[in-house]
């Protein structure tokens, strides 16, 4: 028995909530009545009394029929304003309608709690254009609300251009088919700037060993001329002054006609033998016998370390840049034979774009590189016309280029980087180069091996202004000398600024 109470008790509520629905589609109208019907939907009117002619101001705007003697079905065709005039058979005026079309806010609404609840989003009708306001919690529900208004009005005009209803040509004229505009009049709560801390962190190791052996030795027994060389040699003939004349080997050159006995004699001469940085050197003369020797022996270690940490702050969807380091003049050519000039940065340079999405999450689209001037590979320019010379140093750079998602305060690595390059090379006189110790005088061979290893880290943080008591400067830690300090203790810093006393609250 129970069982079947709850069930006839279900249906009651199930019939009464339509029913309800339904009575509030009803208009009592008076003598004078204004009301709105969304577009594509119906009202039923009940009049006053009985009516017998009705006459509507624009049909293209809302569709009137009687229900019998007192009652009017109005359905909106269009957005706009029209009026109905209702007399009765005596030709008294019953009633004069006002009748607005609007849009259909309200299953709008719905849909807009639907997608985004617990979101405050206003809507109001304004001609052709749907107006929105309210604060929402980010940006991301913003578009999304803006979203479903537009696909509402795109929905608006496909259904009013496949049928809908005839349009009546007492207008005059042509339908206006737009489908009217979403002015956009919502705010975003909460933080709107971001700040974002980057961490760049570089170490590049380096080491360099390197011998090269250069030798020369050159023998003259009389009849023979022998010799040996390790670095390089050129001959050239040996022209004397004056006039350049060829010495004879032997002979003296008074034969007939004054001419040089036996062969031409080459000069040799070798290449100049340099020390870079730490070597030996010795030389050998006797009477038929020249040698020298150049050993060139050296090691060299580096390191350099880059930690640069720069902190920039913008709106969200705004675009900001960080630049630390210069620009270095490039000529460029130009019309009618001119040179101008252009300049390209150098240094830790950052970029970003936020963008505040939903519960404190941040998007980034950055963009960090990080550059310094080279000297190797640098081009020398020199003008037509001109004894200047332009060099233009060339630039190691490291960047990186990313887009991420990340809540308020945590920590992602957008690249790393470890690279590890070694290079080795020998040259050697076949054979004796290979002979234990005593070899080394006739092989060069150097070792080179590098290692780079790069890690960039970002940070973003939802922005908030600060109390200027609550501001440190790197300045603060800084003092100027007393001049006896400065003078007789050599000091260039005094002691650290004191810190200023916090103001006192107003008085009431």
């Amino acid at each position: 028995m129970s069982a079947l109470l709850i069930g006839l008790t279900a249906m009651t509520a199930s019939v009464e909530a339509p029913a309800q629905d339904a009575a509030d589609q009803v208009i009592r109208a008076t003598r004078s009545t204004t009301f709105s019907v969304p577009i594509y939907k119906s009202r039923i009117v009940d009049l006053p009394e009985a009516v017998k002619r009705v006459s509507i101001g624009n049909p293209d705007i809302a569709d009137v029929l009687l229900l019998g003697d007192d009652g009017l079905y109005v359905l909106g065709k269009d957005l706009g304003a029209t009026n109905v005039m209702l007399w009765d058979r005596e030709d008294r005026l019953v009633s004069a309608l006002n009748i607005t079309v609007t849009h259909d806010l309200d299953n709008l609404k719905k849909q807009i709690s639907l997608v985004l609840p617990g979101e405050n989003v206003e809507l109001w009708s304004a001609q052709r254009n749907i107006v929105m306001s309210g604060q929402v919690s980010s940006t991301a529900k913003m578009d999304a609300a803006l979203q479903v208004a537009r696909g509402y009005l795109e929905q608006m005009a496909t259904a009013k251009e496949k049928i809908m209803f005839k349009q009546q040509s007492s207008s005059g004229g042509q339908a206006d088919k737009k489908s009217g505009e979403v002015i956009n009049l919502m705010t975003v709560g909460g933080a709107h700037q971001v700040m974002l801390q980057v961490k760049i962190a570089e170490v590049n190791r380096e080491a360099v060993r390197n011998l090269n052996a250069q030798f020369n030795a050159l023998q003259n027994t009389g009849k023979w001329v022998t010799g040996g060389v390790n670095g390089g040699a050129t001959f050239p003939d040996a022209l004397f002054q004056p006039g350049n004349v060829r010495v004879p080997v032997f002979g003296d050159g008074t034969n007939a006609g004054g001419n040089p006995i036996g062969p031409v004699f080459d000069e040799f001469a070798p290449d100049l033998p340099t020390i870079n940085s730490t070597g030996f050197f010795g030389s050998f003369l006797s009477s038929d016998f020249i040698a020298n020797v150049v050993l060139d022996a050296y090691q060299n270690r580096g390191l350099a370390k880059i930690l640069a940490e720069p902190t920039l702050t913008t709106l969200s969807g705004q675009d900001a840049q960080f630049l630390s380091g210069g620009s270095f003049p490039i000529p460029v050519s130009q019309d009618n034979g001119t040179i101008g000039i252009e300049f390209k940065d150098f240094g830790v340079k950052l970029s970003f774009i936020p963008l505040i999405l939903d519960r404190g999450r941040i998007n980034l689209k950055l963009n960090v590189s990080v550059s310094e001037l080279a000297n190797s590979n640098s081009v020398a320019l020199t003008p037509i016309g001109t004894s200047a010379v332009f060099t233009i140093p060339s630039l190691t750079e490291r960047r990186a280029a990313s887009t991420v998602e990340l809540s308020d305060g945590q920590t992602i690595g957008i690249a790393g980087l470890m690279n590890e390059n070694m290079r080795s090379a020998i040259n050697k006189f076949p054979g004796l180069g290979d002979i234990p110790i005593l070899g080394y005088l006739f092989r060069s061979q150097s070792y080179q091996k590098g290692e780079t290893e790069l890690v960039i880290m970002v940070t973003p943080r939802l922005a908030k202004p600060i109390k200027p008591s609550q501001i440190k400067l790197p300045t603060d830690a800084v003092g100027d000398p007393s001049s006896a300090a400065f003078f007789l203790g050599g000091k260039i810093e005094g002691e650290p600024k004191p810190a200023p006393a916090p103001a006192a609250p107003p008085s009431k």
